[in-house]
């Protein structure tokens, strides 16, 4: 092979491919970043959801400082307002969510009472009755979705299944004020066997890390392939060269 010489080409195509692993590099330690934050905010969540109940009395106002929080609440449920979150499944088995609006003073909070099979993962094929009277729910709060379906409720309707619920959309239709934190109920011993009662939230890391082998990956590419381009840009003349040479054709 013979030795390789410095051209304009190559010092662009060198300078190019720089950049470009350079950019991936920096993407990647970006991602490593975003995966700490995450990881220190997964931390921070999961103590609120361990800490001991907060005793809430109507429906909050400083919900940032809630969110993700154990909480006990007394109430009435408004059980002809419930609706479902569609597609949820359960150990393989489709079915919905199934929330209902707990009276408060100050307003309501939607109440997830848990999980309920069914075929379609939409509709209610069989009815689970909300407890009547006074009654005290322990639960985390968890925000409703803020982006979501816009389509909500029109005039004198009131929409029960919901599939990308939003905040926005979803609390507008109730004739009173409801909270943008949801009470998630939490198993304890003696609640009913339907609706099926969730565990707490699950905290994930995200696609982070992956994005970050993916850019750094990128990175390599970009360095290794522009090496051996450039390391081989000289066989195509060195084979004509060589068949040009006296007896190349012999034998």
């Amino acid at each position: 092979m013979p030795p390789l010489r410095i051209t304009r080409a190559g010092l662009v195509g060198t300078v190019l491919a720089l950049v470009v692993a350079a950019t991936c590099v920096r993407l990647g330690f970006w991602q490593l970043h975003r995966l700490a934050e995450r990881r220190a905010r997964n931390a921070a969540v999961s103590a609120r959801m361990r800490g001991a109940p907060v005793a809430l009395t109507g429906v909050p106002s400083d919900t940032a400082g809630l969110a993700y929080r154990a909480v006990t609440i007394a109430g009435q449920y408004d059980d002809a307002r419930s609706v479902v979150f569609a597609a949820h499944s359960l150990m393989g088995e489709p079915g919905v969510w199934l929330l209902t609006p707990l009276r408060v003073p100050g307003g309501a909070i939607l109440v997830n009472r848990g999980w309920v099979p069914s075929p379609d993962a939409a509709t209610l094929r069989r009815q689970v009755p909300a407890p009547t009277g006074t009654v005290r729910v322990r639960g985390v709060l968890v925000p409703l979705p803020a982006r979501g379906s816009e389509e909500g409720a029109v005039a004198d309707t009131f929409r029960r299944i919901w599939y990308r619920p939003s905040a926005g959309a979803l609390t507008r239709q109730f004739p009173y004020r409801v909270s943008s934190l949801y009470l998630q109920a939490l198993p304890e011993p003696g609640a009913p066997p339907l609706p099926h009662r969730l565990p707490p939230p699950e905290l994930d890391e995200g696609p982070h890390l992956s994005y970050a082998i993916q850019w750094f990956g990128f990175a390599a590419i970009a360095l290794i392939g522009w090496a051996v381009l450039a390391l081989r840009r000289g066989e195509p003349e060195s084979k004509e060269q060589h068949r040009g040479e006296p007896g190349a054709l012999a034998g």
